[in-house]
C-alpha cells in the first residue's frame, strides 16, 4: 500500500470551496476504472427505507447547485486538487492528469440533473433525482458529484421529520382550536443550531424546518433562505419568527433568592406581546403556583402572552400531570392545570379551554411519540393544543442516511454507442435493489392517496424519460430553475392539505 511523504504545502490553509476535492478518494480513479469504450452514465436518487417515515420531501438541491456545482472549474482548482490527491493516493497516472485538466479546459460540470420539485412529498422507493454527463469524455464526472449530493440526505430527513411534526399537529389543532386561528406553523420552534454538526448544516437544516413550519431561532436558516433560495426579506409573508426568551444563566445571574425578581425584571424589559421566561431553573412548582399569583396583576394587564418553560423532567408528566403523584398535588395536577387555576381560561368554539394571558412551552426531548401524547394527553384533559408549544432541535437532526436509506446508482450506461441498463441486485440484501435503465416519474393527478400519487417506470426510452414529473434543473454549470423558497413552502403546503 502506498504510503505518502507528508510535505510542507506552500499554503498554510487548503481551501474547502473547491468542489474537486469534495469528494471520496476511491472516486478518484473511477475515471480509468470503467469499462473500456464507455461514454455516458445514468444516475439516479432515491430513499430507498419505510422503515420510519414512508415519504421523503424533497429540498436542498438548489443550495449544493449554487454553492458548488455553479461554480467554473479553473486550471487552479485542478493544480490543488493535485497537491492534496498526490498527499493521500501517489502520483497519478498520465490518464488521470489528462482527464483532470481536460475538465479545467471544459470549465464547466459537463453534467444534466433532472429533479422533483422542491417541495414534493413523494413516497419512498421511486425516483427523486438523475444525473447523466452530456459530453462523452466525462462519463466519470457523473459519479464523482456524488459524495456531494448525496448530502442531500440531510436537509431531506429534517425537512421530513419537520412535515411529519407539523401533520401531527394540524390533527389536533383541527380538533381542539378554533377554525379561525391559523398559528400552528408558530408552535413547533426550531431550537437546533447549537446542536447541529456545523453552522452550514444548520442552514440546512434551519431551512428544511422552515417549509413547514415558521418557529426558528436558527438565524443561519435565513440568511441562507435569502442567498440560495431567493427569499425577499420585504416580503410581508414571514418566512421564520421568534421571540423575547430568557436561559437559565439569566435567571441564574439573580441568585435562587432572587428568582423572583429575575421574572419582574423580564416582564419590565417586555410589557407588551410575546415573552418567553424558563421557569424550572430551581422549582418550576413553585414558579406556576406561588410567583404565578404575585405577578398574576401584572401579566393580566399586559398587552400580550407569557410564556412559562419548564425544561426537565418527563414532559408529559410535568405539562399534563403525573397519574402516579397525588392528583392534587402540584405535581399531580401539572403545570397546564396549575396555570388554569392562577390565571383561569375560556372555552373556544370547539369546547376546549384557552388559557388567558399565558401560555406553556417545552423544548428538552419531545420526540414525536412523545409530542403525540402530550396533545392527546391535553385534549383528553378538555384542554385547546394553542396553549402549547415545543421547541425541537437534536430531535429534527438526529438522523443518518440510513433513516431514508439514501442511495445513488448507476441504472443505465452506453458503451460502443450501445445503451444498456444495469442495476445493483445483492442476493444477501433485496432492500438494496436498484432501478435499471432509464427512469421516468409520472404523478397522477387524479389521486387520492399520497402512496398512489406517484410512479416510477424502469427502462424508458431516451425519448420518454424526457416527460413526466422529473425537471431539469442544471445542465453544463447552469441553473435552470432558480426556486423560491416561497414556492417550495407552498408546494409543501399543499401537500399539509391534501394528505
Amino acid at each position: 500500500m502506498f504510503k505518502p511523504t507528508i510535505k510542507k504545502s506552500k499554503k498554510t490553509l487548503w481551501t474547502t470551496k473547491n468542489v474537486l476535492t469534495l469528494t471520496d478518494c476511491y472516486k478518484i480513479g473511477h475515471k480509468t476504472q470503467y469499462v473500456p469504450k464507455i461514454s455516458e452514465v445514468y444516475s439516479y436518487m432515491q430513499a430507498r427505507s419505510n422503515k420510519i417515515f414512508d415519504h421523503s420531501v424533497f429540498f436542498g438541491l438548489q443550495y449544493y447547485l449554487k454553492k458548488y456545482l455553479c461554480k467554473p472549474i479553473t486550471k487552479e482548482d485542478v493544480d490543488e486538487f493535485f497537491e492534496v490527491r498526490n498527499q493521500i493516493l501517489g502520483p497519478p497516472t498520465e490518464e488521470e492528469k489528462y482527464k483532470m485538466y481536460m475538465l479545467a479546459n471544459l470549465g464547466y460540470w459537463p453534467l444534466k440533473i433532472k429533479s422533483v420539485p422542491e417541495g414534493s412529498v413523494i413516497p419512498n422507493k421511486n425516483v427523486l433525482m438523475t444525473i447523466t454527463n452530456t459530453h462523452p469524455d466525462f462519463y466519470w464526472c457523473v459519479g464523482y458529484v456524488e459524495t456531494l449530493l448525496l448530502q442531500l440526505w440531510y436537509p431531506i430527513t429534517v425537512a421530513t421529520s419537520s412535515f411529519t411534526y407539523r401533520k401531527l399537529l394540524d390533527k389536533y389543532y383541527k380538533k381542539t382550536v378554533n377554525d379561525s386561528l391559523q398559528d400552528q406553523a408558530f408552535k413547533i420552534h426550531d431550537f437546533g443550531t447549537r446542536g447541529d454538526s456545523s453552522m452550514q448544516s444548520s442552514e440546512l437544516s434551519g431551512m428544511a424546518h422552515l417549509l413547514s413550519l415558521k418557529g426558528s431561532d436558527t438565524i443561519p436558516a435565513y440568511l441562507a433562505a435569502v442567498n440560495y433560495y431567493n427569499y425577499d426579506c420585504e416580503n410581508k409573508e414571514i418566512l421564520m419568527s421568534s421571540v423575547p426568551a430568557s436561559e437559565h444563566s439569566v435567571m441564574c445571574s439573580f441568585g435562587r433568592e432572587g428568582e423572583l425578581d429575575a421574572f419582574r425584571h423580564m416582564l419590565k424589559l417586555y410589557p407588551n406581546g410575546f415573552v418567553s421566561i424558563v421557569s424550572d431553573t430551581y422549582n418550576i412548582y413553585n414558579v406556576v403556583t406561588n410567583f404565578a399569583r404575585i405577578l398574576k396583576d401584572d401579566i393580566m394587564q399586559r398587552d400580550g402572552t407569557v410564556i412559562f418553560r419548564p425544561d426537565s423532567g418527563v414532559p408529559e408528566n410535568i405539562i399534563c400531570g403525573d397519574d402516579t403523584a397525588d392528583p392534587n398535588s402540584p405535581e399531580g395536577k401539572g403545570c397546564i392545570r396549575l396555570l388554569d387555576e392562577v390565571f383561569g381560561s375560556t372555552i373556544n368554539s370547539k369546547g376546549f379551554k384557552v388559557l388567558n394571558k399565558v401560555a406553556l412551552i417545552y423544548g428538552d426531548g419531545m420526540y414525536f411519540v412523545r409530542y403525540k401524547n402530550v396533545l392527546e394527553r391535553l385534549t383528553q384533559m378538555g384542554y385547546s393544543v394553542e396553549n402549547l408549544a415545543i421547541g425541537v432541535g437534536g430531535i429534527l437532526r438526529f438522523h443518518s442516511r440510513d433513516t431514508l436509506g439514501f442511495a445513488i446508482k448507476a441504472t443505465q450506461i452506453t458503451v460502443n454507442g450501445e445503451e444498456k441498463g444495469i442495476m445493483k441486485d445483492p442476493i444477501t440484501d433485496s432492500k438494496k435493489r436498484s432501478h435499471i435503465g432509464r427512469l421516468r416519474l409520472d404523478c397522477i393527478e387524479s389521486s387520492n392517496t399520497l402512496e398512489n400519487r406517484f410512479i416510477t417506470t424502469d427502462n424508458v426510452t431516451r425519448e420518454e424519460e424526457k416527460g413526466g414529473y422529473l425537471r431539469t434543473v442544471f445542465e453544463d454549470g447552469n441553473l435552470l430553475c432558480d426556486d423560491s423558497i416561497k414556492n417550495i413552502r407552498d408546494r409543501v403546503e399543499y401537500y399539509l392539505k391534501e394528505y
